[in-house]
């Protein structure tokens, strides 16, 4: 079974300083990492605040270091795995 996470870092720095290395593959048997950086608004087109990545994690809950950066699913999210 496949679970779906949506973090968010403060920047693109955060993300590779917090981001565990195994993870920062864009996939394997294990997960995959959409890394997608800025988002936008689409009413305004203004940037939203952080740094966006996608993650999808097999038979795996979410390291307990990423707890901090896990936003929960958005109620629309703009970019999920197909």
């Amino acid at each position: 079974m496949w679970t779906d996470y949506y973090l968010k870092f403060a920047d693109e720095a955060d993300f590779a300083l917090n981001m565990p290395e195994n993870l920062k593959v864009p996939a394997s048997e294990s997960h995959a990492t959409d890394v997608i950086g800025a988002l936008y608004r689409n009413d305004t087109f203004a940037a939203l605040e952080g740094f966006h990545v996608n993650l999808r994690l097999r038979g795996n809950p979410l390291p307990a270091s990423l707890s901090a950066f896990d936003i929960g699913t958005p109620a629309q999210p703009k970019r999920v795995f197909a």
